[in-house]
């Protein structure tokens, strides 16, 4: 069964430190570029849409899903919500026939507990950015171990190796 995450998009880019500090418009091409190289929804079948605050900007500016560099087959898709993110994330939810499939990412407590309510799973930010390499990291040929899954294996790695006599 493929998944369609839902993205609370301002509340990603607000707990980023590599994009919070960038204008909105910038935050947001980073963000997208991170989703395009990253593909932190696992499995190509899997669809993720981005749901921004605000009007759609006309145009060719940033409330173009193609400025974005959205994935072709529309597997990537940027929607600004003419209005609250959150009522757009709750409503998009709340018409998915099969919502067992919807996997919504964001930490706003409110939209959080709402869409479990309905039977869609929930993912923190933390969760969702650290799933692959670690935004603003640098490492090469996306072989990436965080900081903590680092510690763990050295300590197991002590503790095998290094028996104290």
């Amino acid at each position: 069964m493929s998944l369609h995450y839902i993205l609370d998009g301002y509340n990603i880019l607000k707990q980023i430190p590599a994009l919070n500090d960038l204008s909105l418009e910038e935050g947001r091409r980073g963000l997208m570029r991170w989703i395009e190289t990253q593909h932190p929804q696992g499995s190509v079948n899997n669809t993720l849409t981005v749901v921004f605050d605000g009007p759609r900007l006309e145009s060719g500016g940033a409330g173009n899903p193609d400025f974005f560099g959205a994935s072709p087959g529309g597997a990537t898709r940027v929607i600004f919500s003419e209005g609250s993110a959150d009522d757009k994330i709750k409503l998009m939810v709340e018409e998915d026939t099969e919502r067992q499939r919807c996997v919504v990412v964001s930490d706003d407590k409110d939209i959080v507990l709402y869409t479990r309510a309905l039977g869609a799973r929930v993912m923190s930010v933390r969760a969702f950015t650290h799933a692959k390499r670690a935004l603003g990291s640098h490492q090469r040929d996306g072989k990436y171990i965080s900081l903590s899954r680092q510690e763990k294996i050295n300590k197991e790695l002590s503790a095998i190796w290094l028996k104290e006599k």
